[in-house]
């Protein structure tokens, strides 16, 4: 497996990332992955992250993961480091994912750029669920979407109501992010086709439960490439 160190544009910000694939694979479909807020471990080397782009990399996919704006070696348009605390702390309170939207767009569209291949997927987790979801409605090039901890409750889930594409959800039985009773009133409004996956005895942080969760994306991915 090739891990690269590398940069896109988004907004005329430089943002970084790591390219990862198998350099004996012609033309691998691709994967973003999309990390939490960043005040919730949310960045590019989440644990979560890192795992789902080492084990679909080794098994024949390409993968980009990334820091959004502000976040690790990402530019920002704010001087110092507690504007961007206050920054990310205003889009937590406010529930607003449209500078991260644009940041993995652009993410995608590097991906996109540097990969020739017409299957392309996205993965998100927490926040980054929310930003992969609105992402995949808005892009017809994303062929299906994989969501680690949807935040149910906190957001409204009805703007799937209308997506047709293949829809993996994992969620943790003991996670704050949302209940499982949210979680299953939030799948309610989310159209087929739709698979729920519920770990057991698991929190929000998925800690020695990764390799559940990245084997659970491959196969996904797998069955809809």
């Amino acid at each position: 497996m090739i891990e690269e160190l590398v940069h896109f544009n988004s907004d005329c910000l430089k943002l970084e990332g790591v390219l990862a694939y198998d350099e004996n694979v012609i033309n691998p479909p691709r994967v973003l992955l999309c990390p939490p807020h960043p005040h919730l471990g949310g960045d590019m080397e989440n644990n979560v992250i890192i795992a789902l782009s080492s084990v679909l990399a080794e098994n024949g996919f390409a993968t980009l993961r990334f820091n959004y704006r502000g976040v690790g070696n990402s530019e920002s348009n704010l001087g110092n480091i507690a504007e961007v605390y206050e920054y990310w702390e205003t889009i937590l309170n406010n529930d607003d994912c449209s500078d991260a939207i644009v940041d993995a767009a652009s993410g995608l569209s590097y991906l996109e750029s540097t990969i020739e291949t017409k299957r392309v997927f996205i993965a998100g987790y927490s926040f980054g669920a929310i930003v992969a979801m609105m992402l995949s409605v808005k892009n017809a090039d994303i062929r299906a979407l994989a969501s680690i901890s949807t935040p149910f409750g906190r957001f409204d889930t009805s703007f799937l109501s209308d997506c047709k594409k293949p829809k993996l959800f994992i969620c943790a039985d003991n996670d704050f992010a949302a209940s499982l009773e949210a979680v299953e009133k939030g799948m309610l409004n989310i159209s087929e086709p739709k698979k729920l996956d519920i770990m057991n005895d698991c929190d929000h942080f998925y800690i020695d439960r990764e390799q559940e969760i990245a084997n659970s994306i491959l196969e996904f991915c797998k069955l809809n490439t």
